[in-house]
C-alpha cells in the first residue's frame, strides 16, 4: 500500500485516462447487472434472491480484484457508532416525505379514498416491502454512491462528489421511467439528498434508509402490482400533480440538513473513516 507521499501511476496526469477505464468498466457491469437481469429472468421470489446475491458478489469481485479496494469503508459501508441511528433517521425521512407527497395528493384531488385493505392483505404486503426494499435501496445506493465515494476519493474528486452521483442517479433512473425532464429534475432532487448524506457522515447508512423509508411507503400506496393498502378510486394524472411532487420532495433537503446538524455530523466523514485516509487506502499496492 501506498501512502500519500508516494505517488500511484494513476496520480500521473498522462496516465489518468488509463486509470479510469476500469472504474469505469466496472460500473457499466454493475448498472448492466442490476438494471437488466431483472427485466431478462422476472422477480419470481427465488430468482429475485438471487439477483440480489449476485449483484453483491459481483460487486465484491470488481472492486476486490479490479478496482484493489479491499475495505467496505472505501465504498461508504463502515459501521462506525451511530450507523443504526442514521439507517433509521433515514428510513423516517423517506417515509414521511412519500406520505407527505401523498397526502398532497389527497388533498389536491388527485384520488378518492374509498378504504383499506385488512390486516390479512396488508401485513404481509409491509413485510414483502421491508425485506425488498431494503436490499432494492443497498443496491442502488452501493452502485451510484459508494462506488463514487471510492472513486472520488481515489481521485481526489470529492469536491465533484454530488454533481457526479446527482447526474449519475438521475440518468440511470431513466431504465424506469425513461428519458423525462420532469422524472430527470425529480430524480436531481431526491439525488441531492442523498448524496448530502454521504458526504456528511462519510457512510450510505442514512441515504440507504431514506430509499428504503421511501420505497416502502410507495409499495403500501401501490403495491407491488397496482393493489396497496388503501383502497383508491378515481386516480388522476396530470401536471399539477409533478409540480406538487417536485415541491414536497424539495423538502427533504432541508430536512435531512437539520437532521444531520441535529445528530451532531460533521462535515469530516468525507475525508476520513475510522482515522485512516480513503486516499491512501484505495492506491494499489
Amino acid at each position: 500500500m501506498l501512502r500519500r507521499h508516494q505517488r500511484s501511476a494513476g496520480d500521473n496526469p498522462m496516465n489518468r485516462p488509463l486509470a479510469l477505464l476500469p472504474w469505469l468498466l466496472g460500473f457499466v457491469v454493475l448498472d448492466l447487472y442490476a438494471n437488466l437481469v431483472p427485466r431478462l429472468v422476472g422477480v419470481a421470489v427465488p430468482v429475485w434472491l438471487a439477483y440480489v446475491g449476485g449483484f453483491f458478489v459481483l460487486a465484491f469481485l470488481i472492486c476486490r480484484y479490479g478496482l484493489g479496494i479491499t475495505r467496505s469503508a472505501s465504498l461508504g459501508l463502515a459501521r462506525p457508532a451511530g450507523w443504526g441511528r442514521w439507517l433509521g433517521a433515514g428510513f423516517a425521512i423517506g417515509f414521511g416525505i412519500w406520505a407527505l407527497k401523498n397526502g398532497v395528493f389527497w388533498a389536491m384531488g388527485k384520488f378518492e379514498l374509498v378504504g383499506w385493505r385488512d390486516a390479512g392483505f396488508a401485513l404481509p404486503l409491509l413485510g414483502k416491502a421491508l425485506f425488498g426494499m431494503f436490499f432494492a435501496a443497498a443496491i442502488n445506493d452501493l452502485m451510484i454512491r459508494g462506488y463514487g465515494l471510492a472513486f472520488c476519493r481515489r481521485f481526489e474528486l470529492m469536491r465533484w462528489y454530488v454533481l457526479l452521483t446527482v447526474v449519475v442517479y438521475a440518468l440511470d433512473d431513466s431504465w424506469n421511467e425513461g428519458i423525462d425532464a420532469g422524472n430527470l429534475v425529480f430524480s436531481a432532487i431526491l439525488g441531492l439528498s442523498l448524496a448530502w448524506t454521504v458526504l456528511r457522515t462519510g457512510t450510505l447508512w442514512m441515504a440507504i434508509g431514506i430509499h428504503w423509508g421511501g420505497n416502502v411507503c410507495y409499495r403500501l400506496m401501490s403495491g407491488f402490482d397496482g393493489q396497496g393498502v388503501p383502497r383508491l378510486q378515481h386516480v388522476l394524472d396530470g401536471t399539477r400533480f409533478e409540480y406538487a411532487a417536485l415541491a414536497v420532495t424539495a423538502l427533504m433537503f432541508p430536512l435531512v440538513a437539520w437532521v444531520l446538524r441535529w445528530m451532531g455530523q460533521s462535515a469530516t466523514g468525507s475525508v476520513t473513516v475510522e482515522g485512516v485516509r480513503a486516499s491512501d487506502e484505495l492506491r494499489p499496492g
